[in-house]
């Protein structure tokens, strides 16, 4: 609960929230400046100029990109770090009921899901494919940055899978910012990344097993 305002209840804390908007913010960027170089369209229309500024823009993003958010999850509040790891990774039978009934949720439309802890199924799904991608973005990102020091058929590899997984995690963002925004049943969950708390209402309706706990 938050100890200012009982009706709230604190869901993520200053050192989750940075973590997240400093990894959202240099993802959007290199998806940004990516964008010109995998798009012929954007790249004829930008000019040389152009190219060459999104290209200096995205290597410099790079560097916090591969490390920045790690650091402040890990220095910043390491418990709860591992714990969002070992709960992206641990799935119950709700958890499964809850992927079933999702798609339903997602068009707003009738709907009876189980209770869920911290975070629910799509929240771990989410959590999976951000973590995955990363890793393959960082890893093929730095193989196309250096190329020499790498084997010529990965480096070929690196490229449409650098792209492929781009596109994926862009598909990934879209949804995200749909359900943290715009849908009319979990819009409010935006306010835990920005202020850190969310209604109990909220908290109880979305994640039952989770508010019953830091509630009991």
């Amino acid at each position: 609960m938050s100890k200012k305002n009982p009706d709230k209840v604190v869901r993520f804390n200053a050192a989750e929230r940075l973590g997240h908007w400093c990894h959202a913010v240099c993802f959007v960027l290199l998806l940004l400046t990516g964008s010109a170089f995998a798009f012929t369209s954007l790249n004829h229309a930008l000019g040389a100029e152009s190219l060459a500024a999104c290209n200096a823009i995205h290597r410099f993003i790079a560097y916090p990109f591969t490390v920045l958010s790690l650091v402040v999850l890990l220095l910043g509040t390491p418990r709860s770090f591992f714990q969002w790891l070992k709960d992206c990774f641990s799935w119950s039978r709700e958890d499964w009921q809850f992927i079933k009934g999702f798609p339903r949720e997602f068009f707003v439309l009738p709907v009876k899901l189980p209770e869920q802890g911290r975070f629910n199924a799509g929240e771990k799904v989410n959590s999976l494919l951000t973590i995955l991608g990363s890793l393959v973005m960082i890893i093929t990102g730095w193989t196309m940055a250096r190329p020499e020091a790498f084997s010529p058929a990965w480096v070929a590899w690196a490229h449409p899978l650098h792209s492929f997984t781009a596109l994926l995690l862009g598909g990934v963002l879209l949804g995200h910012i749909y359900l943290a925004i715009l849908h009319p049943r979990s819009r409010e969950s935006i306010w835990g990344m920005l202020r850190g708390t969310v209604s109990t209402h909220f908290a109880a309706s979305h994640h039952g097993k989770w508010y019953k706990q830091i509630s009991g």
